[in-house]
């Protein structure tokens, strides 16, 4: 058997009573010749684009085992029904165990499930070793201290945190005659 997965979006004007019938035919049709992994509702999102009008559409994705006569089955129904505005299948894997991708999927929820409860933070044991400012008053120390030009020459910052280019020019004339001499 080969993996497959497809996502396809629906029409959100239409129903919740009208949607579910889709996809139960959808989960009986893989039912009947392949496995179905994972039935995976996303909610409604907005599109990237419009499609038949629609700015906002239901996206649904089917993660499933079968053949090629499976693709085509569901995809004359999505081709048909005029309630589905887009969908794309694409093949992950050929010649897979469908027992085994099952299993994969219920241990990844498992640790989905762990972290949610935990709530842990991946940065939250990092420990912080870099020379970077860590708040905005430090950032705007160090500005001050390190303001230089393109050339090289350190420019004269005031109280405000703004370079006066008036001090600026003069150093770098300064710094020119210095070096001509």
């Amino acid at each position: 058997m080969n993996h497959y997965e497809t996502i396809f979006i629906v029409d959100p004007d239409t129903p919740d009573t009208d949607q579910e019938p889709i996809f139960e035919k959808l989960k009986s049709m893989i039912a009947e010749t392949g496995m179905l992994v994972i039935f995976d509702d996303w909610g409604v999102k907005k599109l990237a684009y419009e499609i038949k009008k629609k700015i906002r559409g239901r996206y649904v994705r089917l993660d499933y085992c079968g053949n090629g006569d499976l693709v085509d089955a569901l995809e004359r129904i999505f081709r048909l029904d005029f309630r589905i505005l887009k969908y794309l299948t694409i093949l992950l894997g050929r010649d897979v165990d469908p027992e085994t991708l099952i299993i994969e999927e219920e241990e990844a929820q498992v640790e989905v499930e762990a972290d949610v409860e935990t709530k842990t933070d991946p940065t939250e044991n990092k420990e912080d070793t870099s020379d970077s400012p860590k708040t905005a008053d430090d950032a705007d120390a160090v500005d001050a201290e390190n303001v230089v030009d393109e050339q090289g020459a350190e420019g004269v910052v005031d109280d405000e945190g703004t370079e006066d280019a008036d001090k600026t020019a003069q150093t770098e004339t300064k710094t020119e005659t210095e070096t001509e001499e």
